[in-house]
């Protein structure tokens, strides 16, 4: 079985150090008022998960450390966790929190780091803390509910209703957001026509954009060459100012010279080879010039198509892709628009048939809530009885409710209450005293104890407003209770202390000025000093003692630990 095995706690408010270790059974605390009984489940609830501030750190410490040790036995829930999250565990799981003066917080879970919240998940699933402020949640519409489906274990029942609502929900929403009014849809198929329109008229291809962008540069390229290469061929071949022409009178000049003097026979030559150089040149200009690809007219045509794509990219997408996304997208909406009725008639017909399995489905577990209430408040009215309410009477009522619908179900449950006979049933919030809602809840708790898969379970002063024959009745129980089960409990009555199997005393201690709560376990005899004071007299009233000891003695008659 689960259990906590050992708590650590330094330097939390007026605890210095101390270190508990915990069996089976029940374990008692007892103290003077003030002496910081509430401190021990306090840290218990810090390691686990609860919220805490600075402000829990001992005067002069920079940090406060509890560390909680548990044996997991066969507690599904915390392996599942632990294996969820790739923690290694063997049976025993360490639980550590450190919350420093600076208000930040070190969590760990068996040497790992983990989060506050993690903390609480493993706490969730190992130990069960009941406070006077749980009886006032007992009132509560959702703690009723969550009572009676744990009872029934309703688990399979919850989940089939929860996944039905929210599937009908989600079609709910869907429809909502279909049922356009038929202007904002004729409004809408408008605007969707005039884009494709606007869009198909153009005839975006895309990639064009960029294909027409590549080509434009390999024209202007070309453009600037060709002029380059028209400035050379002029340079060459123009008939009055070119090379050739220039070359051509030089040659006929140097030809007359040469008649007339020797020397320019070879001036001639040269100039002749230098025409025919010049020439060839020309020729291959000429050439290269014919093979350029220079059109005007298509580097025109280029800029109107770029200008006109331009034209949707302010309006569809910053490409010819994207507008060319766009217009599939405005296609598929207008396809959408213009199948409108009979896509509402489709939804409006899912919507139906998940709400009538909805229906069937809380329905179900309405059926099985109605029959677990019957058999519930059967086993609570004999605990309520047991606890010396002999007159109590506690009814659970499980209402249809067609407009409560939930993930929850349709039920409208609530637990009745009366205190006496002759009075009528009515809500529990509304005639149970702070003594009754204590009874109450604890009856509740010992009737769920066996279905809950929590082994440990820690009531502060459960025992509120409850006194007498009363009184000795929650302690009976409370040791039966504990005869299963881990149960730690804070308590002010006689009757309580003396049914534990493990007694506790908490006091307080002033050393060099400065005060710290200590925590002891007790023997057999100081146990019935303790229990002697609680009674109401000084040690040395050896009635109370005497009393004390016959309380103990009437308990190690009757329920002891189950080996």
């Amino acid at each position: 079985m689960a259990l906590l095995i050992e708590l650590y706690v330094r330097n939390f408010v007026l605890i210095d150090e101390l270190r508990l270790t915990f069996g089976k059974g029940l374990h008692v605390f007892t103290g003077e008022t003030g002496a910081g009984k509430s401190l021990l489940f306090d840290a218990t609830r810090a390691v686990l998960g609860a919220r805490v501030s600075s402000q829990i750190v001992q005067v002069g410490a920079d940090h406060a450390l509890i560390e909680a040790v548990f044996a997991v036995g066969r507690n599904s829930a915390c392996v599942e966790l632990l294996e969820q999250w790739g923690i290694d565990y063997d049976d025993v799981l360490v639980v550590s929190r450190t919350v420093y003066t600076n208000g930040r917080s070190q969590c760990r879970i068996n040497g790992r780091a983990a989060t506050v919240q993690m903390l609480r998940q493993v706490g969730q699933a190992l130990v069960e803390m009941q406070d006077q402020h749980e009886s006032v949640a007992l009132v509560t519409p959702v703690y009723q509910r969550r009572l009676l489906d744990l009872y029934g274990r309703h688990g399979e029942l919850l989940d089939a209703t929860a996944s039905a609502y929210l599937a009908w929900q989600s079609l709910v929403r869907e429809l909502a957001q279909t049922q356009v009014t038929e202007r904002e849809r004729a409004q809408q198929i408008d605007m969707c026509r005039f884009q494709i329109e606007e869009i198909e008229r153009v005839g975006v291809v895309a990639g064009e954009d960029d294909e027409l962008r590549e080509e434009r540069q390999r024209l202007l390229a070309a453009q600037k060459l060709r002029g380059h290469v028209d400035v050379l061929a002029n340079s060459l071949d123009d008939p009055r100012s070119g090379a050739i022409a220039q070359l051509t009178i030089a040659e006929q000049e140097a030809a007359e010279l040469a008649e007339r003097v020797q020397e320019f026979g070879q001036i001639h030559e040269l100039i002749v080879a230098a025409k025919i150089q010049v020439e060839e040149a020309a020729f291959t200009v000429s050439r290269y010039a014919g093979r350029l690809d220079v059109d005007p007219i298509r580097l025109t045509q280029i800029e109107d198509r770029l200008a006109e794509l331009r034209g949707l990219t302010r309006k569809y997408g910053a490409t010819a892709a994207e507008i060319a996304e766009y217009l599939q997208r405005m296609k598929m909406k207008l396809a959408e628009l213009e199948s409108h009725e009979q896509r509402l008639a489709t939804l409006e017909e899912q919507v139906t048939v998940m709400e009538t399995q909805y229906i069937e489905a809380a329905r179900r577990l309405h059926d099985a809530r109605v029959e677990t209430a019957k058999r519930l408040q059967v086993r609570v009215n004999e605990a309520l009885h047991r606890l010396q309410m002999t007159d109590a009477q506690c009814e659970i009522a499980v209402h249809w409710q067609d407009s409560a619908r939930s993930e929850d179900g349709m039920d409208d449950i609530e637990f009745l209450f009366r205190a006496n006979l002759g009075q009528p049933l009515l809500p529990l919030q509304k005639v149970a005293s702070g003594g009754e809602l204590s009874r109450t809840l604890l009856a509740v708790k010992v009737v769920v104890a066996d279905i809950e898969q929590v082994e440990t379970l820690v009531f502060d002063e459960i025992d509120t407003g409850v006194s007498g024959d009363a009184a000795q009745r929650v302690a009976e129980l409370l040791r039966e209770l504990g005869s299963d089960k881990q149960v730690l409990c804070v308590t002010h009555s006689p009757q309580l202390a003396a049914a534990g199997h493990v007694h506790f005393e908490i006091h307080k201690e002033v050393v060099a000025n400065a005060t710290s709560t200590r925590v002891r376990q007790l023997e057999e005899r100081e146990r019935a000093l303790e229990i002697g004071r609680l009674l109401g007299a000084g040690v040395s009233d050896e009635t109370a003692v005497r009393h004390a000891r016959a309380l103990l003695e009437s308990f190690r008659r009757g329920t002891t630990i189950a080996k």
